[in-house]
């Protein structure tokens, strides 16, 4: 029970902060030999997608109306296709390097070293100013490229597609905004994927509903305060947790 709370703990602050939640996840599973079930996994993906659901509900309710009523020719239908075009890069790179990437999560040497670079993307936003309202095709190809990286442990996902819109000269709402949204199909199809490539063996129901429970409740909290930072303009300040994590792992590993 205590394992399953403190992951959904990590897992409730670490997927929305731009600190990535599978590079702690791995390190701490190696450090304390501990894996998680998949059942486990997927309801915390579960979790977290619920955060996106409640936050953002006003517009999703706005782009679930534009594709009911057909009328992709509003502003809704657009960013409904920009999440689209936005996914594909990281369909593929799942495709073509799945297996490489699932092997990085027992390699700490490779996540500290994500860690590190995940820091300097998000050191790079410290002269970023306001921006366009609107977002292009390319931008959201760019965007869906920077978060197919980060599959990769250590890579925060919300931290360098927020980080690349904010350096493509989006404004910072729009920034945030649309990092959140183009995660809705990314963590169904991880849910999917993990549902249907794995058996679901001797589910415990009750750790799973307190993990999830917490991460729902850490994560709007995380969320919430994410957006109100992206807001100010200090998204860069989480660039020094990054390279203390990756530093600190190194150090670790060097010593070893």
């Amino acid at each position: 029970m205590l394992e399953a709370i403190l992951l959904a703990f990590i897992q409730g602050i670490t997927e929305w902060l731009p600190i990535s939640s599978s590079g702690h996840l791995a390190l701490i599973q190696q450090m304390l030999q501990f894996k998680s079930p998949v059942f486990f996994d997927v309801m915390l993906h579960l979790g977290t997608l619920i955060v996106i659901l409640i936050v953002f509900r006003e517009k999703i309710v706005k782009i679930t109306k534009t594709v009911y009523l057909k009328n992709l020719a509003t502003s809704e239908g657009k960013i409904l296709k920009l999440v689209i075009v936005g996914n594909i890069p990281i369909g593929i790179a799942y495709i073509l390097f799945g297996n490489d990437i699932k092997a990085m999560f027992s390699n700490a040497f490779a996540v500290a070293i994500a860690f590190l670079a995940t820091g300097v993307v998000l050191f790079l936003t410290i002269r970023t100013r306001d921006g366009k309202d609107e977002l292009t095709y390319m931008d959201s190809i760019l965007i869906g490229i920077a978060q197919a990286f980060a599959l990769i442990p250590g890579l925060s996902r919300s931290g360098l597609t927020i980080a690349i819109a904010l350096l493509l000269g989006v404004k910072r709402e729009q920034a945030a905004e649309f990092s959140f949204l183009l995660a809705i199909p990314a963590i169904i199809g991880a849910a999917i994927e993990e549902s249907l490539t794995h058996k679901f063996t001797e589910i415990e129901i009750l750790p799973i509903l307190v993990g999830v429970m917490v991460a729902i409740a850490v994560g709007y909290v995380a969320l919430k305060l994410l957006l109100r930072i992206v807001q100010r303009g200090k998204l860069y300040v989480f660039s020094v947790y990054c390279w203390l994590v990756g530093a600190v792992t190194l150090l670790f590993l060097f010593k070893v």
